[in-house]
C-alpha cells in the first residue's frame, strides 16, 4: 500500500475517533398526534395524544439509521412520554387541560370515548371514567350500571346522538386530509393533515374560526424528526427510569 493511502486511510482513522469523542451522540425528538373531536350546538371538545417518542443515536451509526429509515425499517425509541390534552372551546374562549402525563404507550391515555346523557365517557385500563371538566374521574355503580362498565362505549364516528353530540377521530396518515365542523353557527373546527415530506411525515393542525375575528391555531403538532441539544432531550424525558 502507498504512502498516500496509508496517510488518507490513519487520517480517516483519526476523524471518525475524534468525532466519537467530542460528538458521542445525536438527540432526536419524533412526535405523533391523534385523538377526537367531539361537539354539539353551544361547545366543542378537543381529546389530543401525543406521543414524543426519543431516539440516542452516535454519529457512526447515524448513515446506518437513515439507509434503514428509507427501507421503511423500524427503529424502536429509546425514550418515549405520552401526554393527553383536553382543549375545551367555546364561543368565548379555549380552556386547556393537561390529563395525563407518562413513558407509556398512547394506548394507555383515556380512549373509546363516548358521549352518554350529556357527559362524555372513556375507557381507562379497562375501567369507565368521566370527564369532569378538568380531568378524567372513575364513574359511579349507577353510571358503571347503564353503560355496562365499558360496553357501550364506541371507537366510531357518532353523529348527533339523543343529547345532539358528534364525534369524529383524526390523526396523523400517510396522505392529506381536512375536515371541518360547524359548531351551531357560533364558530367552526378546521382539522387538517398534511404530508410534508419523503418519509410520509405529517403535520396535524387545528384551527378555530369565530365570526368577525382572524382565525388561530389551537393544536399543531409535526411529526417530522427533530434534532435537539442533549439538554432539550432530557427535559423533554425528565423524570423517567
Amino acid at each position: 500500500m502507498r504512502t498516500t493511502q496509508k496517510l488518507v486511510i490513519l487520517a480517516a482513522v483519526l476523524l471518525i475517533a475524534i468525532v466519537s469523542v467530542v460528538f458521542p451522540k445525536l438527540y432526536i425528538i419524533e412526535d405523533d398526534t391523534g385523538g377526537d373531536l367531539l361537539w354539539n350546538l353551544n361547545e366543542a371538545y378537543l381529546f389530543t395524544g401525543i406521543s414524543h417518542r426519543g431516539y440516542q443515536i452516535r454519529y457512526l451509526e447515524y448513515p446506518w439509521v437513515l439507509l434503514k429509515a428509507l427501507l421503511y425499517g423500524v427503529r424502536l425509541p429509546d425514550d418515549q412520554r405520552t401526554s393527553e390534552t383536553v382543549l375545551h372551546i367555546t364561543s368565548s374562549g379555549v380552556e386547556r387541560h393537561v390529563v395525563e402525563a407518562s413513558d407509556t404507550e398512547q394506548a394507555n391515555i383515556p380512549d373509546l370515548l363516548t358521549p352518554f346523557e350529556g357527559h362524555i365517557y372513556a375507557n381507562y385500563h379497562g375501567s369507565l371514567y368521566k370527564w369532569t371538566g378538568n380531568r378524567f374521574e372513575a364513574a359511579n355503580a349507577e353510571e358503571q350500571r347503564q353503560l355496562d362498565g365499558t360496553n357501550r362505549l364506541v371507537a366510531r364516528d357518532i353523529t348527533k346522538d339523543a343529547a345532539g353530540w358528534s364525534k369524529r377521530g383524526f390523526g396523523q396518515a400517510v396522505s392529506d386530509y381536512e375536515f371541518s365542523v360547524d359548531v351551531g353557527g357560533k364558530f367552526t373546527l378546521q382539522v387538517t393533515n398534511k404530508v410534508v415530506d419523503r418519509s410520509r411525515s405529517s403535520v396535524v393542525s387545528v384551527r378555530l374560526a369565530r365570526p368577525g375575528q382572524p382565525p388561530e391555531n389551537i393544536w399543531h403538532v409535526d411529526g417530522r424528526p427533530k434534532r435537539v441539544s442533549k439538554k432539550e432531550y432530557e427535559n423533554a424525558f425528565k423524570g423517567q427510569g
